[in-house]
């Protein structure tokens, strides 16, 4: 999802126009493009949203969103859970901080820092290439916290129960239909979304 270009979501949004209320599911989300961060924000906010604050050595502009010219103005429901990261976790909480949406499910990864990444090599007749990954900025969000290493809490806590895990239930996504008024037990959720073993 965080991978996406401008037109992709463009199309992903006029869709989502047409339907009272909108399911985000950033479960195993790791993040991703600031910029699809920014562009999916943008679509859900009649104003211009600041994301977080970026505390580096050196002053830096906030990171914000602006807003689409047709925002999705319907009810919005955010899914996540331990492993959702980075753009997952700023989305879901950016949400939550504006009070434009509800988030379901479980206490994200806290894995927010910006890095960058550096490519060099090492060797001369044979090379090995490699890369870096530093980290060199903390985000604060609008309410003065870091997500790091604390993660976003979501509204409403539901993890998978042990009856969920052996019949293949998902009674977050059924808790999250029904707050976008659509009832669906968590059997009904993995008929209509079934779990491709060794896709990603």
């Amino acid at each position: 999802m965080f991978r996406a270009d401008s037109i992709t979501l463009n199309g992903i949004f006029d869709k989502a126009r047409k339907h009272p209320a909108l399911i985000i599911d950033l479960r195993e989300n790791a993040g991703g493009s600031v910029e699809t961060l920014e562009h999916i924000i943008g679509h859900l906010f009649d104003h211009e949203v600041k994301i977080a604050n970026l505390v580096i050595r050196k002053p830096e502009k906030p990171m914000t969103a602006k807003a689409s010219s047709k925002p999705y103005t319907g009810k919005v429901i955010v899914l996540v859970n331990s492993r959702s990261a980075s753009a997952s976790e700023l989305l879901a909480r950016v949400l939550q901080l504006e009070h434009r949406g509800t988030v379901v499910g479980d206490t994200s990864a806290g894995a927010v820092m910006e890095s960058r990444i550096y490519s060099d090599s090492v060797g001369l007749d044979a090379k090995v290439f490699y890369e870096t990954s530093i980290t060199f900025a903390n985000l604060v969000m609008g309410d003065g916290k870091s997500l790091e290493n604390v993660g976003v809490t979501p509204d409403e806590k539901i993890l998978p129960s042990a009856k969920d895990s052996a019949n293949d239930l998902d009674s977050a996504m059924s808790r999250a239909a029904e707050l976008a008024d659509v009832k669906l037990t968590p059997a009904e959720v993995r008929k209509l979304f079934p779990y491709l073993w060794g896709r990603l």
